[in-house]
């Protein structure tokens, strides 16, 4: 059984959406999560669908409640604001990867068709930014860590059913997921523009990117310390190099060495740095050692 997770905040689109989904797939279980007034939901009821009230903030949480109370299978989560494959031809693929064992979870990649007006360029380029980003500390290749849309088997998320979710969109799943080794793949989806009003999930768009970057870089300390320790160690060996170049031309214009202090940093940032280097081969064996244990 498929099972659909919808989180809402006095979204209008969900009721077209809901229809749909209920059309094309119609024995899927339709779970949607609010964070809305009593009328709005009052609305919602009137869709015969599951309704759970969510409490605390954030559309990693509403996710995460609907999928824990969800029975399917296959678990599905999709924007409700409609703009994500609106013939679900990205879902059916998905859907088909999973049950051929192709994947374990799968990302709808909106940048496989977006339609004009529907992605501002800050928006966009960010996107593109913060994907290239996690594609590097994960060594998976995935071109919309932020979409909307991701298809999972239910064994997958079970591996991650008691995490309490942090503030970083779906690239959560895709974080904790890359940690856990399953596979991850992409499908290209129509993105279109939103027939409604702003969405309420994130009031910044841009804080909220900065914030998925830091969640990505501060759990890649557990899954690639090399990545972390070894950018660290190079940026200290190269303010080093810079600060021991100067005091070396001083000495070489002057004839005299009087720079004893800078010179003694200098040499302690290139030594910091090799050491935070080594520190992240160490840590990186360790894991690596501690996942073929697993």
């Amino acid at each position: 059984m498929l099972s659909f997770v919808i989180p809402t905040i006095e979204e209008e689109a969900v009721f077209d959406l809901v229809n749909r989904i209920k059309k094309e797939f119609p024995n899927s279980e339709i779970i949607i999560v609010d964070k809305s007034s009593k009328e709005y939901r009052d609305r919602l009821k009137k869709l015969g669908v599951k309704i759970l009230v969510q409490k605390n903030f954030g559309v990693e949480n509403a996710i995460m409640l609907g999928f824990r109370k969800a029975r399917g299978d296959i678990l599905i989560t999709i924007d409700g604001d409609d703009t994500h494959d609106r013939e679900f031809n990205g879902i059916k693929k998905a859907i088909e990867m999973i049950n051929n064992n192709e994947a374990d979870v799968v990302f709808g990649n909106r940048f496989g068709g977006i339609k004009p007006g529907a992605m501002p360029f800050y928006i966009y380029f960010g996107n593109k930014v913060i994907s290239r980003i996690f594609s590097f500390v994960y060594h998976i290749k995935l071109h919309d860590s932020l979409t909307g849309l991701v298809v999972m088997k239910r064994e997958a998320f079970d591996s991650i059913r008691n995490l309490e979710p942090y503030r970083a969109g779906l690239a959560f799943f895709a974080i904790e997921f890359a940690k856990r080794g399953y596979i991850i793949k992409e499908v290209p989806i129509t993105y279109y523009p939103r027939r409604f009003s702003q969405s309420k999930l994130a009031k910044s768009k841009t804080v909220y990117g900065f914030g998925v970057v830091a969640h990505i870089v501060r759990m890649a300390r557990d899954y690639n310390p090399l990545f972390v320790f070894g950018t660290i160690g190079v940026i200290l060996i190269i303010i080093g190099f810079l600060i021991g170049l100067y005091v070396l031309l001083n000495f070489l214009s002057t004839g005299s060495f009087t720079l004893i202090g800078r010179a003694l940093i200098a040499f302690m940032l290139v030594v910091l740095g090799f050491l935070s280097i080594i520190a992240g081969f160490i840590l990186d064996l360790l894991i690596e050692i501690e996942r073929r244990l697993e």
